[in-house]
């Protein structure tokens, strides 16, 4: 039986359900799920954080809260942990002093993974702590590549989470700016956009002239295949996944 998945969600509240959704068809997809006992069990928490987009997050308040979710799943008992959220893993120490040896994957290392070895150029897109924290940044420039980022990209991607959260995807004005962003992405001469907010992932479409490379959907696969690996042996406490 697949191994039981703690999902520390809420982050905002409207990338809850979306996350969800990624694991199972991740769970058909990988391991050609079917009936419900294929499915690993999931213990879900939609968990409020003092996050406000454009304005600066306190960090003791934010450790504080992520702590907190991250204790009641290991009251639980779950195997592994994920966290679908981008700006949660700038505290990505605080969660694994709470997650008492439970695995835990970092999105970043998840979503990196992805990153084509053709590609040369990549725009992050996501809430100015996740960017400023830079745990995305080192990671691509560790690999040759290039950061694509502009003071207008990145107040397009404040604007574009803020219209999330009071809207839901399906909103003309949110549709728009969700095109500027790309727009902007690609005079930046960007090959590729690292979408590095669950509130952004369900807006992506085929994008036939960028490599749009999801860190939700990156991190709903990781997990899976650490679930239905022998009991998490493939984890490292880093969210490394071989």
């Amino acid at each position: 039986m697949p191994a039981s998945i703690g999902v520390l969600a809420g982050m905002g509240p409207r990338s809850t359900a979306p996350f969800v959704d990624m694991l199972i068809q991740a769970c058909q997809d990988l391991y050609d799920a079917r009936n419900d006992m294929d499915f690993p069990k999931m213990h879900i928490i939609s968990l409020p954080t003092p996050f406000y987009p454009g304005i600066p997050v306190i960090d003791r308040d934010m450790a504080n809260a992520l702590k907190r979710g991250i204790a009641e799943l290991v009251k639980v008992g779950v195997d592994l942990i994920v966290v679908p959220c981008n700006l949660a893993h700038v505290y990505f120490t605080a969660m694994i002093e709470a997650s008492k040896d439970i695995p835990l994957l970092h999105i970043a290392d998840c979503a990196l993974r992805r990153l084509p070895a053709q590609i040369t150029h990549v725009a992050i897109i996501g809430a100015a702590p996740t960017l400023e924290s830079g745990i995305y940044q080192h990671r691509i420039r560790a690999k040759g590549k290039v950061v694509v980022n502009t003071i207008r990209l990145q107040e397009l991607a404040t604007e574009l989470i803020s219209l999330v959260k009071e809207r839901g995807f399906i909103d003309k004005q949110v549709e728009n700016t969700w095109r500027k962003v790309l727009s902007e992405a690609k005079q930046g001469n960007a090959d590729a956009i690292l979408v590095a907010c669950t509130d952004i992932s369900p807006l992506i479409t085929e994008d036939q002239s960028l490599v749009i490379i999801d860190a939700a959907v990156s991190l709903a696969e990781a997990a899976v295949h650490a679930s239905y690996s022998s009991h998490c042996q493939i984890l490292t406490l880093t969210g490394s996944v071989t």
